[in-house]
């Protein structure tokens, strides 16, 4: 049974925990049959185990001839070795049987590699003789080598081999080792259902004509389109009104779609936030109403039966930052993922960050490979209510709470996102636009 905790208002947790909170909401998903041609992003309820070798036979690695290795031990161009072609051999044939050690056989990549012949020569390192009669010679002229070229069977996976964890999403790589063995359906976990509830008087769609101070909806397409990169099932609703009544109303046909509620903006403290409010007259019960981050720090969460609510802030940066670091983790492990905990890494930070916070912070930045070693540079203009970061933001980069800050050259932790790719950094593209002044 899991067993909830509730941080005292004064208090709060920090990211780790509030994400650990979360995540003890999270059972067991359930389980459904669908086709592989289908399962592409969807994680895998059962490890696969191959259930013959693979290659399942001795094959060729080349276009060539098959031929006995020991039959060239004294080949020298001054003395080739003379072979006899038996027949050639087709991928997808019936191998043939060769009896005499100086016979060769015509063989083509894929194909099945005789019994009792142990090497294939390139096509391109034998020399054609005449024919003779109704007879078909080569020369080689160079000692081959026993399984040059052979693809033996089991090679690549061998019978009985865990190929496949569980709780592995599957690509196509992993599509590949699935089809390989013939598979067609495969086990998978079912999609989790969350509903995006975006809060605020000034919110409208882009389909409607905006007024001189109201702004589209952007933070709730984000959230959308981040659960469904990560595998969830979406409803976004359209915006609703800063009233606690129609976020209730919400909130209450949210209950009845999904197990995940994800409600994004009026949850600080001032005279038009009523999330949390809305949340527990809603029947929601507190886990925590703060977390140690910045941006983020009203970001909260509830248990209302057995359904999870997160609040997160309407900032897009405090949005973007507790959609990474605490829905993202929940969403994983509802997907039926093992490892849903964001990895925390090293890298040096290239520009001083000297304001002061009593919170960790979370800072939007881009990762690069530059000598061996992760730079990491904070973007600019990250303030809490901007946008225009998130185009090259790849990593947060996690500075310690206090006065001092964190200078450049120093090594801080960073969590990396997952479209972070490591890349050479010597230094085509200047980042110093990017850079965050303090």
């Amino acid at each position: 049974m899991n067993v909830f905790r509730v941080a005292p208002q004064s208090q709060g947790f920090t990211v780790e925990e509030a994400a650990e909170i979360l995540c003890s909401t999270i059972g067991i998903p359930s389980v459904e049959s669908i086709s592989l041609d289908d399962a592409g992003g969807r994680t895998l309820a059962e490890t696969f185990v191959t259930p013959f070798p693979l290659p399942p036979f001795r094959r060729a690695a080349m276009d060539g001839y098959a031929i006995r290795s020991e039959a060239t031990c004294h080949a020298s161009p001054s003395t080739p070795v003379s072979f006899q072609v038996k027949g050639r051999i087709l991928p997808g044939s019936i191998g043939l049987t060769i009896g005499e050690k100086d016979q060769a056989v015509r063989i083509f990549t894929g194909s099945p590699v005789p019994a009792g012949m142990d090497s294939v020569v390139m096509q391109e390192r034998v020399e054609q003789e005449e024919v003779r009669g109704a007879a078909s010679f080569i020369r080689i002229q160079h000692p081959c080598k026993r399984g040059e070229h052979v693809a033996e069977a089991g090679e690549d996976l061998e019978e009985g081999v865990a190929a496949v964890a569980k709780g592995t999403k599957l690509g196509a790589k992993e599509a590949a080792i699935l089809a390989s063995f013939g598979m067609q359906r495969v086990t998978v976990y079912s999609r989790p259902k969350v509903a995006v509830i975006p809060i605020g008087n000034e919110l409208i769609l882009p389909k409607e004509a905006r007024g001189p101070h109201q702004i589209y909806d952007a933070n709730g397409l984000m959230t959308e389109m981040r659960l469904r990169e990560l595998g969830a099932s979406v409803i976004r609703f359209p915006p609703v009104q800063d009233d606690p009544e129609a976020i209730v109303r919400n909130l209450t046909k949210a209950y009845e779609l999904t197990g995940l509620v994800i409600t994004i903006g009026g949850i600080s403290v001032g005279d038009c936030d009523f999330a949390a409010e809305a949340a527990e007259r809603s029947g929601a019960v507190p886990l925590f109403r703060k977390v140690k981050m910045r941006p983020g720090k009203p970001t909260s969460g509830f248990r209302h039966r057995q359904h999870t609510v997160i609040c997160l802030s309407g900032n897009p940066s405090a949005c973007y930052a507790g959609l990474e670091l605490l829905v993202r983790p929940v969403v994983l492990k509802a997907c039926g993922h093992t490892g849903y905990q964001y990895q925390v890494s090293k890298g040096v930070l290239a520009a001083d960050v000297i304001r002061p916070s009593p919170y960790t912070r979370y800072l939007r930045s881009f990762a690069n490979m530059q000598d061996g070693r992760l730079v990491i540079y904070p973007l600019g203009r990250d303030r809490a209510g901007n946008i225009g970061a998130f185009s090259q933001t790849n990593a947060f980069a996690v500075i310690p709470p206090g006065g001092k800050g964190s200078a450049a050259g120093e090594q801080i932790q960073v969590i990396l996102l997952d479209h972070w790719r490591q890349q050479d950094g010597n230094g085509k593209e200047d980042f110093s636009s990017w850079i965050e002044s303090n």
